[in-house]
């Protein structure tokens, strides 16, 4: 499931590829509809993400770990009964999809003794037609990433370009009403016990079909069946990034 590749490589690669707007669940429209329901016919990428970002951080109440097919995690997750960080980023990935935004689903490999963060996390990035560039987000937390005094967001690979540089990062909350640990924001993303990994072919249409099919089973099972059917995601780490990555002073 996981492999080495160039940042060259994974810059091509993003979760639309493989997920056209034709094969998101209905439910999804419908919430969209929810989310944008005033006209969104004004707004620029960066505002209809952080809409979408908003809306889910003021409307879905964090749980237990999900792992279930798209359709069914966010039934759940709008029923405030549960959900975790690639829970969030799923939902995301397939709202982007139908506003037709390039979207990423990125996860960090974490080696800390922290229990709490230890094992990862997993984040998002979208591509803004505006600004010409990727952007990391982390609908979970509800942060986008900058340099000192700038007001453009950065892409993941600026993020670590900066920290191997030693320069400050400063995060900043996307929905004004709410706050995230910032301790908690540095053991994850600005720590060198942190490994990004891009996860690529992720077919939603194939693991709904899955999941829905062998829903009589435990949920790691059936996960554990589409990897041995040769139909699972991958994760892709980067060269560059793993290894000149530095220490955060």
């Amino acid at each position: 499931m996981s492999k080495f590749e160039t940042k060259d490589y994974v810059s091509k690669l993003y979760y639309n590829i493989w997920n056209p707007v034709s094969e998101i669940p209905p439910c999804f429209f419908e919430l969209n509809s929810k989310i944008f329901a005033s006209k969104k016919n004004t707004f620029d990428d960066v505002q209809k993400v952080e809409t979408i970002a908003r809306w889910m951080i003021n409307n879905i109440t964090r749980g237990r770990g999900l792992g279930l097919s798209s359709e069914d995690t966010v039934k759940i997750m709008t029923l405030e009964k549960g959900g975790v960080c690639s829970d969030f980023a799923q939902v995301f990935n397939n709202l982007c999809v139908i506003n037709n935004i390039k979207v990423k689903e990125w996860g960090f490999k974490c080696i800390s003794k922290n229990k709490s963060i230890r094992g990862g996390h997993s984040f998002n990035e979208f591509y803004s037609n505006e600004l010409q560039k990727w952007i990391l987000i982390d609908t979970y937390k509800s942060i986008f990433f900058y340099t000192k005094k700038s007001t453009v967001p950065l892409s993941v690979f600026e993020l670590f370009d900066v920290l191997s540089q030693n320069r400050k990062v400063i995060f900043k909350s996307i929905e004004p009403a709410y706050s995230t640990d910032p301790i908690r924001v540095k053991e994850v993303y600005l720590s060198s016990n942190s490994v990004p990994f891009l996860i690529s072919n992720y077919h939603n249409k194939t693991y709904d079909y899955y999941l829905k099919k062998l829903h009589f089973l435990p949920v790691y099972f059936a996960h554990g069946i589409i990897y041995l059917l040769g139909k699972s995601y991958k994760f892709l780490f980067i060269t560059d990034i793993y290894l000149h990555k530095k220490p955060v002073k």
